[in-house]
């Protein structure tokens, strides 16, 4: 009998230790995934040069670069900012357009663009007109600091002059990253509050936005809304603005640039790199 009791006993001790180390390693990995860290990021505060593929990549590049340098970890473009944001020009051919597009990840900017980010080790926000097929899309792709594609957000929420000429995505996903999950707007999806409601149900613990819209005051006072609905930071960048938004709706940083989206030539306004260190609370 007490063969038996011991034998129990024992078990159940066992049992008892097993248990005691899972409910440790759970929430030992709780407590990491809720860490609290701040990153440095950076807004390429790029001029457009409309239809200029080349030129807008090595203007690009050289900001990255400065941004890495300075500490930034994770770098974020305008929207549209390898082509320019041709498709402004409503005289544009479909078939133009097409040709300034990118493949994603194979196109042939966007792999110079991976290649940067492994050699600066750093991730890279990039919002480019994407090709795929016949179809184009205005699209956010992140790229990880080993140069891999990690994911694309398509725009789901089209302006009005864009409805033909881009095809609309069909979701807000985010990706993870070290910090957490990092999801994106592109522009005109600010305006809806839907926008946030899915980046929020899937996970953001920060939104990246690329414009080439509205700017300014009444611009802020939006952001500011659709942070303070999700309960998580934005960064809005913008050929004239670099705007961040922090969980509770407060404007951390706005700085505007001139009111001068396109590159006519002169050197000095040709863009900038803004940056923040922003922090990110602890998931809950």
């Amino acid at each position: 009998m007490n063969y038996v009791r011991n034998k129990i006993t024992g078990l159940v001790v066992r049992l008892f230790v097993m248990i005691t180390i899972i409910i440790v390693s759970i929430s030992a990995c709780d407590k990491s995934g809720s860490e609290e860290v701040t990153i440095k990021v950076a807004g390429l505060i790029l001029k457009w040069i409309p239809e200029d593929v080349e030129a807008n990549y090595n203007k690009a590049e050289i900001l990255i670069r400065e941004a890495a340098a300075n500490g930034a970890k994770l770098i974020c473009t305008t929207e549209c900012f390898l082509d320019g944001y041709s498709a402004r020009n409503l005289e544009l051919s479909e078939d133009k357009l097409r040709s300034l597009a990118e493949p994603i990840p194979d196109g042939v900017y966007f792999k110079k663009l991976r290649k940067l980010c492994d050699e600066l080790d750093i991730y890279l926000a990039a919002a480019i007109t994407e090709l795929d097929g016949e179809k184009i899309y205005n699209s956010t792709a992140l790229i990880g600091p080993d140069g891999k594609h990690i994911g694309t957000y398509r725009k789901k929420y089209l302006w009005v002059d864009e409805e033909g000429i881009y095809t609309p995505g069909k979701r807000i996903p985010t990706f993870e990253t070290e910090f957490g999950k990092i999801g994106f707007m592109i522009c005109y999806d600010r305006q809806f509050p839907e926008a946030m409601v899915e980046l929020k149900d899937n996970g953001a613990r920060l939104v990246i936005c690329a414009g080439g819209g509205d700017y300014g005051a009444k611009n802020d006072q939006v952001v500011s809304q659709r942070s303070k609905e999700g309960n998580v930071p934005i960064v809005y960048v913008h050929p004239i603005e670099f705007l961040v938004t922090g969980a509770n709706g407060q404007i951390l940083k706005s700085t505007l640039d001139g009111n001068q989206m396109d590159w006519k030539g002169d050197k000095t306004v040709w863009g900038r790199v803004e940056y923040y260190d922003l922090h990110l609370a602890g998931i809950k």
